[in-house]
């Protein structure tokens, strides 16, 4: 991977999205038109990162068999969970629960990737260090998210959702600074003392700590922050996999002529091969979620101030719950499925 890449990937994927973002928030273009640009990504682009992951799992039966209630059982669990709790009247929980759970699985993303930089560069880190990059990763960004939490609570009265306290967010805040601080400063006194110090590593946490905390903070539309810091995250993670899989291939019951065309090196018959598998999923999830709200109607289990989710959104909420989940574990559940061709562990998504 080149460094150029590198950069590309992981520090400035973010900006097209950050761009757009403020252009509609400074009035150069209209909030219509920007979320129309951003389902793009948001659709097209989030379809495919979580069909990377399913790729590696489901497509490849020595991935499912080896642990088939964590990669069988419990995703399922999580989409049924997710799907029939919406239809009784659980969409604010769920909601809340997705966007929370989507900040943590993203910083903790660049995190994994911070950690294997560091660890290519030959630096083993303590612990408490490492505690310190969880810290700058997270907390930042987690005060940005509850300040918004807050503002949006006092606005949208459609159901009853939790107000995060002030004291909270500030406290929040304060303790991502000052992680960030301490970042710095072991960084710096590590090159200080000669150790191989690849910048790359921090600067992947701190400008994704930036961008995820700044968005939330000065636009106060509800998604468009999400929807532009998601694109980047889909981008980091999708090139990521493509990497993965060009060393470690999988996809084994995938017909071999049509795996010769989709699978990597391929890169736009990569992403649209993903765009299509994960599309496919999710309408027949959103079917599902069509059938729960009507028996959940008919029974009168479905309370009038529901908060009105699309079903395709419930069927994405599921659908994203279960992607965090295997994305948390696929990486690490064997010690020779995080080792790349140079015997160094590839990057740890979350």
């Amino acid at each position: 991977m080149s460094r150029a890449a590198q950069w590309s990937c992981h520090v400035a994927s973010t900006l097209p999205g950050a761009g757009l973002a403020l252009a509609a928030h400074g009035g150069i273009i209209s909030e219509q038109v920007a979320l129309a640009l951003f389902s793009v990504s948001f659709v097209g682009l989030n379809l495919a990162h979580m069909a990377a992951t399913w790729s590696r799992v489901y497509l490849d039966p020595r991935s499912i068999k080896s642990a088939l209630i964590e990669r069988g059982w419990i995703p399922a669990l999580l989409v049924l969970t997710a799907i029939f709790g919406e239809a009784v009247g659980y969409g604010a929980a769920l909601l809340g629960a997705q966007y929370y759970l989507s900040l943590h699985h993203a910083m903790m993303q660049n995190y994994g990737l911070s950690r294997s930089i560091q660890r290519k560069s030959g630096r083993i880190l303590s612990p408490w260090s490492l505690r310190i990059d969880q810290a700058a990763c997270f907390l930042l960004p987690l005060g940005a998210l509850l300040y918004r939490a807050r503002e949006v609570c006092r606005i949208y009265s459609t159901a009853t959702l939790w107000s995060p306290p002030i004291n909270l967010i500030i406290a929040t805040a304060i303790c991502g600074a000052f992680a960030i601080l301490l970042l710095v400063g072991r960084e710096v006194l590590a090159h200080h003392r000669g150790e191989r110090v690849d910048i790359l590593g921090p600067a992947i946490i701190i400008s994704q700590a930036i961008f995820w905390t700044s968005l939330p903070l000065l636009i106060e539309h509800p998604a468009i922050p999400l929807y532009a810091l998601a694109s980047g995250h889909y981008i980091q993670y999708l090139y990521f996999v493509w990497k993965f899989e060009s060393t470690h291939p999988g996809l084994s019951v995938v017909p071999p002529s049509i795996r010769r065309l989709v699978a990597p090196p391929s890169k736009f018959a990569y992403l649209f091969a993903l765009t299509g598998f994960g599309g496919a999923i999710v309408v027949l999830l959103t079917c599902l979620a069509v059938g729960a709200r009507a028996l959940a109607e008919a029974k009168g289990w479905r309370p009038p101030n529901a908060l009105p989710i699309a079903p395709w959104a419930a069927a994405m909420i599921g659908v994203n719950l279960t992607h965090y989940w295997l994305d948390h574990r696929i990486w690490r559940t064997k010690p020779q499925a995080t080792m790349g061709n140079d015997n160094q562990p590839v990057p740890q998504p979350t």
